[in-house]
């Protein structure tokens, strides 16, 4: 009856646990966006709200190699790789400096809040 107690305690701590320090690690992110058409090694990335109004522009984010793609929380178990990603998903995308002037994804993060 004591494990059960102790059980019931402690997974619910864990969880919020597991997202807070997902939550503080992931933070720090240069653009956040839904994935709006996904080609080959690119994404396009569109705005999560969108006023009915105005028109936006798709930002083209290329997957290199040395990307590294995860979930934040339970979807880090099944998000790593580019092929994991669906369509219209949430993302959080750090870039990689270049001098290209191109969008190089150094890390994308699928979250759903």
């Amino acid at each position: 009856m004591k494990v059960i107690k102790w059980a019931v305690l402690l997974i619910p701590i864990m969880l919020v646990s597991w997202y807070a320090i997902d939550f503080i690690r992931f933070s720090d992110y240069d653009e956040k966006k839904r994935i709006a058409e996904m080609d080959g090694n690119t994404l396009m990335l569109a705005v999560i709200q969108v006023e009915p109004d105005a028109s936006y522009k798709l930002s083209e984010v290329k997957i290199s190699d040395d990307t590294r793609i995860t979930g934040m929380g339970f979807q880090s178990l099944f998000v790593n790789h580019i092929d994991d990603l669906k369509l219209g998903q949430k993302v959080r995308v750090w870039y990689k400096p270049n001098e290209d002037n191109e969008h190089i994804a150094e890390k994308v993060v699928v979250y759903s809040f």
